[in-house]
């Protein structure tokens, strides 16, 4: 410090909000005595997994870390590494690849490249997305990694990366092999990673029917048709693999994913899938308490160019609690008292903390809006001497 004066900084705790989350309508307390114990949550699959996609919060599992082959599944990794690329700009949707008798003979579900032709990345994804076209995902692993082997390394790196740590792929369409699995509690992770990173792509795998080469097909997740709250996302079925489901959906400012392994038909995963969705959204409420760059508050800077720093977060600060248990949330933050100067942007100065019924749901960093030089030598003496003397 410029001056002799020193006064050891404190943390002080401020109060900011009790947030009480009130029903809307008294349709709720008729509907909650319907399935409102997770124990009475009829889900015929092999494991499944129901959480928040914006906090992680799991609301039901059965079996979520068994490991389990994913069949088209799978494809939910080879876009997320297709939207990465694209977001780095090492893809453009008019960027045309072309087809290999690799990719042109590779079995099942189709896209219907033919071998050499050139494929714009744009109906590849939608091959993909919507068709679940494995002679797509060959086309465009082979452009990303030099082959489909390489293109698996990528996989299991990405997978790593978001810590799916009971899965292992050899290869981008999900076609059997006993070194390729995953789990219900890695597909959540990964279906949150893909919602949340990439939302500008999120329209691919909602769409209902896309026509190349003259052949029209339907997206196979009929849940789309159902319930206009269902936002996608990927099904998959092989003989080992059962018929698979990762159904998401937005309702009320609340996303949430169910992953459905190992069903024995195709309506019964998506009745399953369904029942879990209605489930969360009637027995949780996902609450946004702060968005990111929201100013919390103003803190009073000694030793600075200025006397005041604007407090904000920058990432949303949204926990999801059980409509059942909570009775309100109260948010508060934490901070050195006095604060002192130079402050860069983004520097750490305090937290914000939400609990619900004394436990603690949340911790997020605070930190200051932009950067504040030092106040320099006169302003600097001047606060020594206000804080020393309590002026």
């Amino acid at each position: 410090m410029s001056s002799g004066f020193f006064v050891v900084p404190i943390m002080k705790f401020i109060l900011l909000s009790i947030i009480s989350i009130i029903l809307a309508s008294g349709a709720f307390a008729v509907e909650s005595d319907k399935g409102s114990d997770k124990g009475s949550l009829d889900v015929r699959a092999v494991s499944a997994i129901l959480g928040d996609m914006d906090t992680g919060v799991i609301m039901f599992e059965k079996d979520a870390d068994k490991t389990v082959p994913p069949a088209s599944l799978t494809k939910i990794m080879t876009l997320y590494i297709i939207f990465d690329a694209l977001s780095r700009g090492d893809l453009n949707f008019e960027q045309k690849l072309p087809v290999s008798e690799k990719a042109w003979r590779t079995a099942g579900s189709k896209t219907f490249v033919r071998v050499g032709d050139q494929i714009k990345v744009d109906d590849l994804v939608r091959g993909i997305a919507v068709q679940s076209g494995n002679d797509a995902c060959i086309v465009v692993a082979e452009h990303l990694a030099g082959s489909e082997a390489g293109f698996a390394e990528l996989m299991n790196t990405k997978a790593k990366e978001l810590e799916m740590s009971n899965s292992h792929f050899v290869n981008p369409t999900g076609l059997p092999d006993p070194q390729h699995y995953t789990s219900a509690r890695d597909l959540f992770k990964l279906a949150s990673a893909i919602m949340n990173r990439f939302p500008e792509y999120g329209h691919f795998v909602k769409e209902k029917q896309y026509t190349f080469s003259g052949i029209q097909q339907y997206n196979r997740n009929r849940l789309l048709w159902r319930d206009p709250s269902i936002t996608g996302l990927k099904t998959g079925h092989t003989r080992d693999a059962g018929y698979c489901l990762v159904a998401t959906n937005e309702k009320d400012g609340q996303r949430l994913s169910a992953v459905i392994m190992g069903s024995s038909g195709s309506k019964i995963r998506e009745e399953d899938a369904l029942r879990l969705l209605r489930y969360g959204n009637r027995m949780y409420e996902t609450v946004r308490i702060y968005e990111p760059g929201t100013v919390i508050r103003k803190l009073r800077l000694w030793k600075g160019a200025e006397d005041f720093v604007d407090a904000t977060v920058d990432k949303p600060v949204v926990v999801t609690v059980s409509r059942k248990d909570r009775s309100g949330l109260e948010v508060g933050m934490v901070y050195e008292e006095p604060m002192f100067g130079p402050l860069e942007k983004g520097q750490k100065i305090g937290a914000v903390i939400v609990k619900n019924k004394g436990q603690e749901l949340l911790n997020r960093p605070v930190v200051a809006a932009k950067e504040i030089p030092s106040g320099g030598i006169i302003g600097n003496l001047l606060d020594s001497l206000r804080l020393s003397f309590g002026w």
